[in-house]
């Protein structure tokens, strides 16, 4: 290895160190403000270390003053409904539309991608009309969660299931498997990198999104995005609050990638490489 070499891997060694600390820095910041009082935060210590620890400000966000835990559950209960739907019906609708035969079959699959092209929140008012008798229930999110979320859904694994040789059904049925025994016995495990990556696209989606929570739930069943938006008062704001509420949202998206990160990685290489 030549002196060139060397410098040139420690300039990137050096870069990539940089990088992480820059990308690591919104977490630290985050940390640090939610264990801030308001005054301090206001007095211009934004990115110091807090001169004062206040754990409480969690005991606040969780139960005390900002209901979050109680918000929390409501997001998960949606979002682990959405996940359910989706990759279920995400998963029968791309077998169906790619791995058999039929009439009018890509006429089908073309008009569910269309759907992709319309913005949940375009469909707004007539969401709001339709799902007026369900404004008090879970499921006047679960719906249009899922329903907007089936097309990228069904996308995503399209680009994985037609890298699936037909030999594999092929053997299954000459051993008497039938079609749905073959789909969620034989495609549904080769199938599963596919739909982790699918998961986490679904639950960036669902986790984070505030209009038509903000408008379809009322307090027993609102989500985490608006019940942190109602922590600020008109008059006064606990920011230390906000910040430890936050903190606890941010939370289940980075174990989510932690846990999953190794079938995206699979889900990749899958999408490569074919043959």
């Amino acid at each position: 290895m030549n002196k060139k070499t060397v410098i040139t891997r420690k300039i990137i060694q050096v870069f990539l160190l940089l990088w992480l600390l820059l990308c690591l820095f919104p977490m630290y910041w985050l940390l640090s403000f939610s264990l801030k009082d308001t005054d301090e935060i206001f007095r211009g210590n934004l990115i110091g270390l807090p001169q004062k620890w206040l754990f409480s400000n969690y005991a606040n966000a969780w139960g005390s003053g900002g209901k979050i835990s109680m918000y929390l559950m409501n997001s998960v209960i949606d979002t682990v409904a959405t996940l359910f739907i989706t990759s279920l019906l995400g998963f029968m609708s791309a077998y169906g539309l790619l791995r058999m035969r039929w009439k009018g079959q890509k006429a089908i699959f073309t008009y569910i991608l269309l759907g992709i092209m319309i913005p949940m929140h375009a469909a707004l008012y007539p969401l709001t009309v339709t799902m007026m008798p369900l404004m008090k229930t879970h499921l006047a999110l679960i719906i249009p969660y899922a329903a907007f979320n089936i097309p990228i859904t069904i996308l995503i694994l399209s680009g994985f299931i037609n890298n699936i040789p037909y030999e594999m059904e092929e053997a299954a049925c000459i051993d008497g498997s039938g079609i749905y025994r073959t789909a969620f016995t034989i495609i549904l495990p080769m199938m599963l990198p596919a739909l982790v990556t699918a998961a986490i696209f679904v639950f960036l989606q669902v986790w984070n999104e505030l209009l038509l929570a903000s408008v379809f739930t009322t307090d027993k069943v609102r989500t985490l995005t608006v019940g942190i938006q109602q922590m600020s008062g008109q008059y006064q704001t606990d920011y230390g609050s906000m910040g430890a509420a936050l903190v606890i949202a941010t939370l289940p998206t980075l174990i989510l990638y932690l846990c999953m990160s190794g079938e995206v990685q699979k889900s990749l290489v899958a999408g490569a490489v074919k043959g």
